[in-house]
């Protein structure tokens, strides 16, 4: 089992074969991955056989005695083996289901959207070094790639098709107006990160200058206001891009996790093994499809 999601009325799960290192001597990974339904008793309503295909990247090289000790573009491959994609590897929006894998080798892989009520595969991504995926909206998710040059958020919709790109990656959050920001890096050659705003039109309005691309996935609250872990501070960047420092600590460990925006204003961000509670002035958490890491507070990446 590769990634599981809870449905309303049952679940969702991936599968996918066990990593080389994980395996006895002898033994091949499974290169058949694939993605199911269950009933909540469950009763397997479908199961999809899901087909990578050899993959490659424009910024995949490779030199060997093959190529003369020169480098060049790796030609297309079958994967060493398949895996989930290690960020929102499943997530269920709608009547739609996004399910990413890749190559446990290099790490380019694709997104296979499925129809959640018969299993039918709908359209597929083509081959990107995996990133974070997420929720945009009903039947709508945001795909990231990351790695061999690539830097890039992607939107598709209902119909597997895209409609919006964005030379950035990052940790993003949706709210209910569909408004989509968090701390990014951007494709430059110099890749600064910064909190930006993805609008409608395929363009990045730019805030605030982030030191590193270590951060937590954030959280975004009624009033716009974005809030995440950096450098050892609790920041804050509100719908104007003014950027507030909430908590500042002399820990600058780089082991993060979520950070959930609670009732009361109350922040809880996980530290290596601590968690941390802190009382703010922030509002409610955002409606929305992802308002914070893994869609919700339960980290259950499904809106129906």
């Amino acid at each position: 089992m590769a990634a599981f999601v809870v449905l309303g009325v049952g679940f969702c799960v991936s599968w996918a074969g066990a990593a080389p290192m994980l395996l006895a001597p002898g033994v091949r990974p499974s290169r058949v991955p694939r993605v199911a339904r269950y009933s909540r008793e469950g009763r397997c309503l479908w199961s999809t056989p899901i087909d990578l295909g050899p993959v490659s990247h424009p910024g995949l090289l490779e030199m060997s005695a093959e190529t003369g000790w020169e480098v060049r573009t790796a030609a297309p491959r079958p994967p060493s083996w398949v895996e989930a994609s290690r960020w929102g590897p499943l997530l269920v929006s709608g009547d739609r289901v996004a399910a990413g894998f890749a190559d446990g080798r290099s790490g380019v892989g694709r997104t296979f959207f499925l129809d959640l009520v018969s299993g039918a595969l709908v359209a597929v991504t083509d081959p990107a070094p995996s990133s974070r995926n997420a929720i945009a909206g009903p039947g709508a998710f945001l795909v990231g790639a990351l790695g061999y040059g690539a830097c890039a958020m992607r939107r598709f919709g209902r119909d597997g098709t895209e409609s919006a790109r964005w030379d950035c990656n990052g940790a993003m959050t949706v709210d209910g107006l569909g408004a989509v920001r968090g701390p990014a890096r951007s494709a430059t050659p110099s890749g600064t990160s910064r909190l930006r705003r993805l609008t409608a039109l395929n363009d990045l309005v730019d805030g605030p200058h982030l030191t590193d691309h270590h951060t937590s996935h954030p959280a975004v609250d009624t009033n716009g206001t974005t809030v995440f872990w950096h450098g050892g501070k609790l920041l804050a960047v509100d719908s104007d891009m003014a950027m507030s420092e909430l908590f500042v600590s002399d820990d600058d460990r780089r082991v993060l996790g979520r950070t959930l925006l609670l009732d009361g204003g109350r922040v809880v961000q996980s530290l290596g093994s601590e968690i941390l509670v802190l009382r703010t002035d922030l509002a409610a958490l955002a409606d929305g499809p992802w308002p914070c890491g893994d869609a919700n507070l339960l980290g259950n990446p499904v809106l129906e």
